[in-house]
């Protein structure tokens, strides 16, 4: 009888953080339960920051928040979902989507992702 198990290796993300992430969250709960997740994306401006959250919404986000970013540079988009179940190909979508989104304005940012345990 095996008292120490060895939990399964997580498939890559292809992003050293989300990995990282990932396997912090595994430890702490089993990613088949869903969650709360949000996504932080930075513009340069409100018309990129609405551009972002208009996208965000239609592929089916909340958007939580959109103002003026913390430091006063740009602005921030802050999206989520509850109930989400945040596996590795989830995380690997959603990074490519809202890279895909920061990349369409002006000095977009994708700033990474959290998500409750």
């Amino acid at each position: 009888m095996a008292l120490f198990r060895r939990r399964p290796t997580l498939p890559s993300t292809g992003n050293d953080f989300d990995d990282a992430l990932l396997a912090e969250l595994s430890k702490r709960s089993d990613l088949a339960h869903p969650r709360h997740w949000l996504h932080y994306v930075y513009a340069a401006d409100e018309s990129g920051a609405r551009t972002v959250a208009d996208a965000s919404r239609d592929a089916g986000w909340h958007v939580q928040d959109v103002d003026t970013a913390a430091d006063g540079n740009g602005w921030v988009i802050v999206a989520e979902r509850d109930e989400a179940v945040v596996s590795p190909d989830a995380v690997r979508e959603a990074r490519a989507f809202f890279e895909s989104l920061a990349a369409s304005v002006t000095d977009g940012e994708y700033d990474g992702w959290e998500a409750s345990t």
